[in-house]
């Protein structure tokens, strides 16, 4: 009798896990094997990307205007802001208009990205632009108030106001997109890169919240984590060759969109989202050996 009690346990965990990770095969499945994208133009005629110039903000300005969106570049180099401007409608016929803004300043900034952005049909919000700093403990940062002043106007206020600016517009045309790109280190407090990962877990769990509270108003919106990709922020690093393009990424991160509130972007990405929660999960913290193996992955 009490075997039979425990074979049945026993085969009901099974099957349980069993069907969860065929649910999580057949999400990963429908996220990153099956690429197809929404039609962008269902949102609005304008896409406004920040942090444009580099990157993942770069190939993203460029993928939604392959797909006909009009582009806004905001980010703080004119020259550069101008050169892919004019490449991008070279390349897509497509109209595009930028402003040159240093998102590091104070709020008076945003009356400014007001005004530019005034009477426009925006659709699309790709909240993109942010810094990083050095790994390190916290007080070992250099410059560290400078720098907490800036990653937490950078990588947080920016996304808050932008989506303040941009969303009332969205809620009364009933209709919008919002793409808030955070990091994969935003999975678990992670040691040594504190600030960088405490501004993006904001803005992953801002999104997720801000998503629950705007979808019944037809507004989708999306937190983005992914792992490294070639970036200005990346081409340090020894494994910089090895990769993943920023286009490449950003043609399978958007076939993810209006699919789910979050995700990785990329399928080894989101492999090595789970192994670095599984090594979390395994040890302390504050373990300075796990974090190696951590950084082994994230770098």
């Amino acid at each position: 009798m009490d075997c039979s009690i425990f074979q049945y346990i026993g085969i009901l965990t099974f099957s349980y896990f069993i069907v969860k990770l065929v649910l999580k095969l057949r999400e990963g499945f429908r996220l990153y094997f099956f690429s197809t994208y929404p039609d962008f133009s269902q949102y609005g005629k304008w896409s406004v990307v920040t942090g444009p110039t580099s990157g993942i903000g770069k190939a993203t300005a460029f993928q939604l205007a392959s797909r006909g969106q009009n582009i806004v570049l905001i980010s703080r180099n004119q020259e550069k802001l101008k050169t892919v401007a004019s490449e991008i409608e070279r390349k897509y016929n497509v109209q595009t208009k930028w402003l040159a803004i240093d998102f590091s300043l104070d709020e008076e900034i945003y009356d400014q990205i007001t005004d530019f952005l005034q009477g426009l049909d925006i659709g699309t919000l790709v909240n993109n632009v942010g810094i990083g700093h050095k790994l390190g403990k916290f007080l070992d940062i250099p410059n560290l108030s400078t720098l907490i002043r800036n990653i937490i106007r950078v990588n947080v206020i920016s996304a808050v106001k932008m989506t303040q600016i941009v969303l009332p517009g969205m809620v009364e045309r009933k209709r919008g997109l919002i793409l808030n790109v955070s990091s994969i280190s935003a999975v678990k407090p992670t040691s040594y890169l504190l600030m960088y990962s405490a501004t993006k877990t904001f803005l992953n769990f801002f999104s997720q919240g801000l998503s629950y509270e705007y979808e019944s108003k037809g507004i989708t919106i999306q937190s983005c984590m992914p792992s490294l990709v070639q970036s200005n922020l990346t081409e340090y690093l020894p494994r910089y060759k090895k990769m993943i393009s920023a286009e490449d990424y950003c043609k399978s991160w958007l076939a993810t969109v209006d699919k789910t509130r979050w995700t990785h972007g990329y399928l080894t990405h989101a492999f090595q989202a789970r192994i670095y929660l599984h090594l979390c999960n395994q040890n302390k913290i504050g373990d300075e050996t796990l974090k190696t193996l951590c950084y082994g992955i994230l770098i």
